[in-house]
């Protein structure tokens, strides 16, 4: 398990699997040979299989415990769900309940869920299958979903049932929003008295960027502004996920440098363990400052 301090709150990492379905080149349109070529000796081959151009990612989650309250960033794919574009994320089995457990924290001792955006990867463990019907996971629980996101999703279901996003909607969103568990937000909402919703464009149009401050301590829970430290790199280079490449863009540049050469932590979506790092500005692009431990 991997676990953070910052200032008096108690961050860990819930760990559900690694994710090797993408290929660098179809990932990131825009990456180039003279890129790869270039950082083949820190990417290779932790971060990227040249002889198959996978890529590997991690899916997690963020557990926070504030001392008052225990709250969930994001929650991965979830078991059961059938992702019939995804042929990794469908069916999956996982012990991520019993991680969590493992955290310190019961699924009907969480108090918030936040998602960064709703994306299938972001929203799996909001349900899990109980008798043949999607209840939510953490029945305790007020799941915060920020209102520009939300609305935008609920306009497009239904418009692609092919759409492993909207199916997840479907599966993981609608049953919790039936329950009467979600609480919608908007852009600057603060939460527990550390935490704070910001916009983070880009990747989906209401991405938003979590921030986490206590004793003089900030990290920032990124979602999918980032998926892979190439990133750090190359800002530019925005994922096919993304909606709007040049937004993605801007926003990651803009947060990477907002949190380059400080204390900030960026807790990340998909970087492999320790899944965090410090950065640091290296010429007009960043690289890792630490892996902290």
């Amino acid at each position: 398990m991997t676990r953070f301090a910052i200032g008096d709150i108690v961050v860990s990492a819930i760990w559900e699997m690694e994710d090797t379905s993408f290929q660098m080149r179809s990932f990131f349109p825009l990456v180039t040979e003279e890129m790869l070529a270039r950082e083949r000796s820190w990417l290779t081959p932790m971060f990227h299989d040249p002889a198959t151009d996978q890529i590997k990612l991690s899916i997690h989650a963020w557990l926070i415990d504030t001392g008052r309250h225990k709250i969930l960033v994001d929650t991965c794919v979830g078991n059961d769900k059938k992702r019939h574009a995804r042929n990794q994320w469908s069916n999956l089995d996982t012990p991520f309940i019993e991680r969590l457990r493992a955290a310190g924290a019961e699924p009907d001792a969480i108090d918030y869920v936040c998602c960064t955006h709703l994306h299938a990867d972001h929203v799996g463990w909001n349900t899990r299958l109980i008798d043949g019907r999607w209840v939510p996971t953490f029945p305790n629980a007020k799941y915060i979903f920020g209102r520009k996101e939300y609305d935008y999703w609920t306009e497009k279901y239904g418009s692609d049932p092919g759409s492993h996003h909207l199916a997840a909607y479907n599966d993981s969103v609608l049953p919790v929003v039936e329950a009467g568990q979600v609480v919608l937000v908007n852009d600057g909402y603060e939460l527990d008295g550390c935490l704070t919703f910001k916009p983070a464009p880009g990747h989906t149009p209401g991405h938003v960027a979590i921030w986490l401050h206590s004793n003089g301590r900030e990290c920032v829970f990124s979602g999918d502004i980032i998926h892979h430290p190439i990133q750090l790199r190359y800002p530019r280079l925005s994922c096919m996920g993304c909606e709007d490449p040049v937004q993605s863009a801007h926003t990651r540049n803009a947060l990477l440098a907002d949190i380059a050469d400080t204390g900030r932590m960026l807790m990340t979506g998909h970087f492999l363990a320790p899944h965090a790092a410090h950065i640091e500005t290296a010429g007009e692009s960043f690289r890792v400052r630490c892996l902290p431990c």
